[in-house]
């Protein structure tokens, strides 16, 4: 009996691509019942690779094939997400004329809505990288290294225009909203 050798991963996060159309089509259902699952349950405590199998319609064979365990299955949903996340940062930027205005409480409205529907939308993701990084786990990185990079695709001009803004300017007298305010030292300001 013959045996392919495996073929290694270059780091905990990354995944043996699969060579066959049935194996490809595999690791996305995969993917896609890990991340309902973990959306579920926002605990990866709760979650085992049986569950992951069956809502896919996969195999363990085929789980161990592609992950080395849970955690590492984690990082690359996780690294999934993150990649999406920061993918609609770049189009809403293109699209959206509100991140190529200079008001600055229009800019950090935007910042802030664009967290709490990000944060709503995959509440699960986080509540388990949370609870992971709890436990010294780096699983919180990927969405630090995201919000990095989501930060590094503002233009100037939301930064400049935030900067100008006074401080602490009350709704009544500048009409910049406490959550403006917030988004404005915590997301924008050093």
């Amino acid at each position: 009996m013959t045996s392919t050798p495996a073929r290694k991963r270059e780091s905990s996060s990354s995944i043996a691509a699969p060579r066959q159309t049935r194996s490809q089509l595999g690791l996305v259902k995969m993917l896609q019942a890990g991340r309902e699952l973990i959306e579920a349950s926002g605990n990866l405590d709760n979650l085992s690779i049986n569950d992951i199998v069956d809502r896919a319609g996969t195999s363990i064979g085929a789980f161990y094939r592609r992950f080395d365990n849970k955690d590492a299955f984690f990082e690359v949903v996780q690294g999934q997400v993150m990649a999406e996340g920061l993918a609609y940062v770049r189009d809403m930027l293109e699209r959206e004329p509100v991140w190529r205005s200079n008001d600055a409480g229009a800019l950090a409205d935007a910042t802030v809505a664009f967290y709490v529907m990000v944060f709503r939308r995959n509440r699960g993701l986080y509540h388990a990288s949370l609870l992971r990084s709890s436990q010294l786990k780096p699983s919180w990185d990927a969405a630090k290294e995201a919000n990095r990079e989501a930060g590094q695709q503002h233009p100037e001009r939301p930064r400049a225009a935030l900067a100008r803004e006074p401080a602490a300017a009350p709704l009544s007298a500048e009409g910049v909203s406490p959550l403006s305010q917030a988004a404005r030292r915590l997301i924008f300001l050093p």
